[in-house]
């Protein structure tokens, strides 16, 4: 039957200007009669159910989805874990500190520009570990009376989200199914951001880096695969690295195996970034600092006490970290001169070559300074450089009004820069002495800069000639 109603199926060509005439009107309904007929029963029963179903879903419509805690969070709060990310550059906590809480605040321009880091990873990982949920809830609430102080939140509550947050990090840290957890260290480096934001000097800042670090080393290198592992120790890796050159101890991050890790966070369509070849180039560099200034310090410390060969010993080592920063600067400014248009004109592009820069410039200063005070004959063109590039520094920070996110990055730098400046007279004093410099010269440009000093017994442990 179906097929007969198919074979007998008729076209009816219609002039659009003019009215169906009685014979075609005819046709028509005895085709869509014939339409009807050859239709099985139930189809109208369906078509019925259909309909409806149809008019039951217009006048209810299902419920939607329920906002998770975090879109909750986010909308309460107008702030995306993104907007955070500038925050997971800070490398020298106890002077970030500082600048952060001066008036009027600087924490707007410094967020102005998202950038690749752990932060894109908290969305997807939210609600699954206590420690990160609390953690961001903790730092997302500060970030909020920081931003708007007109709406914020009562130190009462600030405080307690962070009494609940570290009560829970140290309970999943008490928990050997959680303790190595990504999320865990995430939860460690978000608080130490909430330090910054909360603590006037830093120094609670440098009690988090501490057990990120500590963490990291329990960890191993092995778990750090996912992309989220690396952005996180990419981000740790620095502060690291600066607060074992302030505390006077070697950086557990100077190793082959650490090394590797490093390398296996490059990406090789950025040029500028912490994971492009120039950025891992460097991150490679600064482990290797701590050690020399720990050794350098101990051996002026012990001079009276050492042989020619200790010293020439340490002088070689710092002249090759040295020439691998120069090596380094070199390839930068190369790369500086084959940079396309495009990328001139990206501002996160722009703030990190600053952040580049401004990372070769401390390691230079501080390894010419250390290889100045042992190595006599050099002092003088040694010294020279030492100015040069804090000079420098200098000039960059002052230059950079316009990038405060930039600004931010080097007034952190500066300090060093400004340890080297003001401890020029004790070194140029003795340019032409031929002997090691005096202990109190080096240690006065350590203090400067917030270093602990060797005191020949507790940090000594180990030979200076490793």
């Amino acid at each position: 039957m179906a097929d007969s109603l198919q074979s007998d199926f008729m076209f009816v060509i219609q002039d659009p200007k003019e009215r169906f005439s009685d014979e075609t009107r005819t046709k028509i309904r005895r085709q869509a009669m014939r339409g009807r007929l050859g239709a099985p029963r139930h189809s109208s029963m369906s078509e019925c159910k259909r309909t409806i179903r149809q008019i039951w879903d217009t006048e209810h419509p299902s419920p939607p989805m329920p906002a998770s805690g975090l879109e909750l969070l986010i909308r309460d709060r107008g702030i995306d874990p993104l907007d955070l990310s500038a925050l997971a550059s800070v490398h020298m906590g106890t002077v970030a500190a500082i600048v952060l809480s001066s008036e009027p605040s600087p924490l707007p321009g410094v967020l102005l520009c998202r950038q690749r880091s752990y932060f894109s990873f908290i969305p997807s990982h939210f609600g699954h570990t206590l420690a990160l949920d609390d953690s961001f809830r903790c730092l997302i609430t500060s970030a909020h009376s920081k931003l708007v102080p007109c709406h914020s939140s009562k130190s009462e509550t600030i405080l307690t989200n962070y009494s609940k947050a570290l009560h829970s990090l140290q309970s999943a840290v008490n928990d050997s199914k959680l303790r190595y957890s990504t999320e865990v260290l995430c939860a460690t480096a978000i608080l130490a951001i909430f330090e910054l934001l909360n603590s006037p000097n830093g120094m609670y800042w440098s009690q988090h880096i501490a057990g990120a670090s500590r963490l990291i080393q329990l960890r191993g290198p092995a778990r750090f695969t996912s992309e989220f592992d690396k952005s996180l120790f990419i981000s740790l890796s620095y502060p690291i690295c600066v607060q074992s050159l302030l505390n006077n101890e070697c950086c557990f991050l100077d190793d082959p195996k650490w090394t590797d890790v490093m390398k296996s966070t490059h990406i090789p369509s950025e040029i500028f970034t912490d994971r492009s070849k120039l950025g891992i180039d460097l991150m490679m560099l600064k482990p290797n600092v701590s050690e020399l200034a720990k050794r350098t310090n101990h051996a002026v410390f012990m001079q009276e006490t050492l042989e020619l060969e200790d010293f020439e010993a340490i002088a070689t080592d710092l002249r090759v970290a040295r020439s691998g920063i120069v090596t380094w600067r070199r390839n930068f400014n190369t790369a500086l001169l084959h940079a396309d248009e495009r990328t001139r004109k990206d501002v996160l592009d722009f703030g990190k070559r600053y952040e580049l820069l401004g990372v070769s410039l401390v390691i230079h200063i501080v390894l010419s300074r250390l290889l100045c005070s042992i190595a006599p004959n050099d002092r003088s063109l040694l010294e020279e450089e030492v100015q040069n590039m804090a000079l420098e520094l200098k000039a960059v920070q002052g230059s950079l009004s316009h990038n405060r996110r930039a600004e931010f990055f080097f007034e952190q730098k500066a300090k060093i820069a400004d340890a080297a400046i003001s401890t020029h007279p004790y070194f140029e004093d003795v340019l032409h002495s031929g002997k090691i410099v005096e202990l109190w010269r080096l240690e006065t440009f350590f203090k400067a800069f917030g270093r602990k000093c060797c005191d020949g017994e507790t940090c000594c442990e180990s030979d200076i000639n490793k």
